[in-house]
C-alpha cells in the first residue's frame, strides 16, 4: 500500500503541548482503527523519546526531522542517525527544503545521511522541489531529477523509501501548487526513479506543499500522489485529522 501520511512539527510547540497534540492523534487513530494507515509524525528532537512512548501500541510511527550520520563523534549539536534509532524512532527525514536552504545542506551529505539512516534501520522520507525563480525559469524537471540522481544513484534500500515533493514556491507562502502540477512533478518523480532501478509503483510519493483540509481531498485524487508530508496544518489535531480524512475517506 503506497499511502503514507506524515506531520512535520518543525520547530513548533512547547512540551505540554506536543503531549496533548500527540494524545489526540493517538486516541483518534485507535477509535477510527486506522492501524492499517501509515501515519508518522516528526517532532522536535527534544521531545523524541516521550513521542515514542507515546505511540507505543498505536498505529503511529514517530520520525526525526534530521539526523546526522553515523554513531558518535565530535559534533555539537548534532544527533546521530544510531542515536536516533536507539531511541525508538523508526523514519527520519533527509533533504527538506529548509535544510537546503537555511542549513546548506548539499547533495553529498544528503546522499551520506540517508545511506546511514537506511543502514540504521530508519527509513528515509527524502524530500526535493524547486524555488520560485527555478520554475520561472522552466527548471522543474532539470532540478527535481538533480536532486533524485544525485542522491539516490548507488547504494538505497527502495523498500525503506518514501519521496516527498515540495515545491518550495509553495510552502508557507499562500501560494498553492494546482492538483495538475503536483500531479506532473509525481509522474515525472515517479519516471525518474524508474530509471534508477526502483520498483517505482511501491514506492509512496508525498505532496508536501502547504497540504490543507480545503485542498486535501483534490490533490489526493491524483493518481501519483500517494500522500502528504503536512506542515503548520499538522499542529492542529482536527487539521491534520481533517487532511488525513480526505487521504483515507
Amino acid at each position: 500500500m503506497r499511502h503514507l501520511l506524515a506531520a512535520n512539527w518543525k520547530m513548533h510547540l512547547y512540551p505540554g503541548q506536543a503531549r496533548d497534540l500527540l494524545y489526540k492523534l493517538v486516541k483518534h487513530w485507535e477509535t477510527y482503527q486506522w492501524d492499517t494507515h501509515q501515519t508518522i509524525i516528526f517532532p522536535p528532537y527534544i521531545y523524541l523519546r516521550e513521542a515514542v512512548e507515546l505511540v507505543r501500541n498505536s498505529p503511529l510511527s514517530i520520525g526525526a526531522q534530521n539526523g546526522y550520520p553515523g554513531e558518535f563523534g565530535a559534533f555539537t549539536g548534532e544527533i546521530s542517525m544510531a542515536q536516533i534509532a536507539a531511541c525508538g524512532v523508526r523514519w527520519v527525514l533527509v533533504g527538506h527544503s529548509e535544510r537546503r536552504q537555511y542549513f546548506g545542506e548539499v547533495s553529498a551529505l544528503l546522499q551520506e545521511k540517508l545511506l546511514d539512516a537506511q543502514r540504521r534501520n530508519l527509513s528515509v522520507v527524502y524530500c526535493i522541489g524547486e524555488t520560485l525563480p527555478q520554475r520561472q525559469r522552466g527548471e522543474t524537471f532539470a532540478i527535481l531529477r538533480q536532486q533524485l540522481v544525485e542522491v539516490l544513484s548507488s547504494g538505497v534500500d527502495w523498500t525503506n523509501l518514501a519521496i516527498a515533493y515540495e515545491p518550495v514556491w509553495a510552502i508557507g507562502t499562500g501560494v498553492n501548487a494546482t492538483p495538475a502540477q503536483a500531479q506532473e512533478a509525481h509522474s515525472f518523480i515517479r519516471s525518474v526513479v524508474a530509471e534508477l532501478g526502483a520498483p517505482a509503483d511501491s514506492i509512496p510519493i508525498l505532496y508536501g506543499g502547504s497540504l490543507k483540509p480545503e485542498n486535501a481531498r483534490e490533490i489526493f485524487q491524483q493518481p501519483d500522489v500517494d500522500g502528504g508530508l503536512v506542515g503548520g496544518a499538522s499542529l492542529d489535531a482536527a487539521s491534520f485529522i481533517a487532511i488525513a480524512s480526505a487521504l483515507w475517506g
